[in-house]
């Protein structure tokens, strides 16, 4: 279901933005496309807005003076990856000073320090929890999704 939702209402669920793709994003306000981009995709967790994927689309709404963007609500069983971890994220976020998508200004990085400090996190807590050495997330972070932008 598509639908407004306040910026100051999402929790972000990744706690590093990607500059490069962060890049390509504010270049598509510059030339006032922003409105191509994809809704970013929400999902609930424990009665709060999850974002799950769409951080660089958020920030770069924030930065542009919005205070709504459009986004794609979905159960969190709906979306592929791991409910586990998208809950681990989301309930560590505040104590990591990750509360809502303007958190993240001070958590913008390069690819190479976002792989190191995020993919990294991700990858290693999903295989401490999985019970198997073989869990890959794909290059944006997630398990079996593809984040556009």
């Amino acid at each position: 279901m598509q639908k407004t939702v306040k910026l100051k209402d999402l929790r972000p669920n990744n706690w590093f933005i990607n500059s490069e793709k962060l890049d390509k994003v504010r270049e598509a306000w510059q030339n006032d496309q922003q409105d191509i981009l994809p809704p970013v995709l929400v999902s609930r967790i424990d009665g709060i807005l999850a974002l799950i994927d769409g951080h660089s689309r958020a920030f770069a709404a924030f930065e542009n003076g919005q205070n709504e963007i459009t986004a794609d609500i979905r159960e969190l069983d709906d979306i592929e990856g791991s409910r586990a971890l998208y809950e681990h994220i989301h309930r560590q976020g505040p104590g990591r000073g990750i509360r809502t998508i303007t958190d993240l200004a001070s958590r913008i990085v390069t690819p190479q320090k976002h792989r190191l400090l995020w993919i990294n996190y991700c990858t290693r807590w999903l295989e401490q929890h999985s019970g198997s050495g073989n869990v890959q997330l794909d290059k944006t972070g997630h398990l079996g999704t593809k984040e556009i932008l």
